[in-house]
């Protein structure tokens, strides 16, 4: 099932939702608990032709299934790579249906028409989608938070 996909630049609109996702997915410590911050956030990754920038995939009715960002930087203690795949959320009621790998097909191919040659995911939940998406774990660690992530990489060019 294909699942339209667009920039949140052209669709800002849909940030309310994008963010309200994330928000009810991450909204507690180590990460800021603020459901204003998460919209603050995600307006400001809403770029266009330069990081950030954010993809939104909806249904046919226009209602908001997920998102997913690419920024210069995710994990503080991982400023020597980028960029990095940030956000990825899909809608609790639509995940296992192919919209998470529709926004990376996506984000995917947006990077490499801007020469974005690869690029960098850290995760502690998602590993098995990111690898069933062609991306190879580079490392694990654990961040000051306490937080084990793995580190996933993707040669996009």
């Amino acid at each position: 099932m294909a699942f339209p996909v667009t920039l949140l630049a052209d669709s800002l609109s849909s940030a309310e939702a994008v963010a309200d996702m994330r928000w009810k997915e991450w909204g507690r410590p180590p990460e800021p608990a603020d459901p204003e911050w998460w919209l603050e956030t995600t307006v400001r990754e809403a770029g266009r032709e330069a990081l950030p920038v954010t993809f939104v995939a909806h249904d046919v009715t226009g209602d908001v299934l997920g998102a997913v960002g690419l920024d210069t930087y995710d994990l503080n203690e991982r400023h020597d790579t980028s960029p990095w795949v940030t956000g990825m959320i899909v809608r609790r009621d639509r995940r296992g249906q192919g919209v998470g790998q529709a926004l990376m097909q996506h984000l995917e191919r947006w990077a490499a028409e801007h020469r974005i040659a690869e690029a960098w995911v850290g995760t502690d939940l998602a590993l098995g989608f990111y690898q069933r998406c062609a991306w190879t774990v580079q490392e694990t660690f654990t961040r000051s938070t306490g937080q084990r992530v793995a580190v996933l990489y993707k040669k996009l060019l």
